[in-house]
């Protein structure tokens, strides 16, 4: 993974969507906690929201280091911090220290091709009708509209119905690494089981730029 170090004066938007995760890392690892963020001040601080149990298992206090992370496309971006405050009431807050610099970090180890691939998307209790947007041999990213709120996690086995030919379809499993919602569309990143060989002809021939 090529890590790359990207500097900015604070006057500069940090380039980061409200509502976006953030991982937040003190010295200890174990009382890492995720969050949300909900605001800042351009220059002087961010805003977070705590779930209440993450704020009582993490035990952090005001003025204490912080390594924060977040996720954006296919890289992760961390940059180092601290509390400026807390609060607890209304919600449970925390203002942090505006970053002077934010190192990222490409996760992908293939870059993906984009594609447009109409599919379903099977769970156990679901179907969902969608598009696969990008794919390399590890995974893809799929897109559905009007799809309503779902209980998954990091770890929900699907399988992927790819029409091909006049009538026939190629089943591809693997599972749930992700899942956004943007609105009333749904994103999807979902890492493959180990493809076959017959898998892997097909997808080739149907997204020549792929390289399996």
């Amino acid at each position: 993974m090529t890590k790359k170090t990207v500097q900015f004066n604070r006057s500069q938007r940090l380039f980061i969507e409200l509502g976006t995760t953030l991982l937040l890392e003190p010295e200890d690892p174990e009382r890492g906690v995720s969050s949300q963020l909900i605001g800042m001040d351009v220059g002087k601080y961010l805003i977070v929201q705590m779930a209440d149990q993450n704020g009582e298992k993490s035990h952090l206090s005001a003025g204490e280091p912080l390594k924060v992370k977040y996720i954006l496309s296919d890289d992760v971006f961390g940059f180092n911090s601290h509390i400026i405050r807390m609060l607890k009431d209304p919600d449970d807050l925390l203002f942090l220290e505006y970053p002077q610099d934010v190192e990222s970090c490409n996760i992908r180890a293939k870059k993906r091709v984009e594609c447009f691939l109409p599919i379903q998307i099977r769970m156990e209790e679901e179907c969902l009708e969608g598009v696969i947007v990008n794919i390399n041999k590890n995974g893809c990213l799929c897109m559905v509209d009007n799809s309503v709120p779902l209980e998954c996690c990091q770890t929900t086995p699907v399988t992927l119905q790819l029409a091909y030919g006049q009538f026939e379809s190629l089943s591809i499993k693997g599972e749930i690494r992700s899942s956004r919602m943007d609105g009333s569309q749904t994103r999807f990143g979902i890492l493959f089981d180990d493809l076959g060989n017959f898998s892997k002809q097909v997808l080739t021939t149907l997204v020549p730029a792929l390289k399996l």
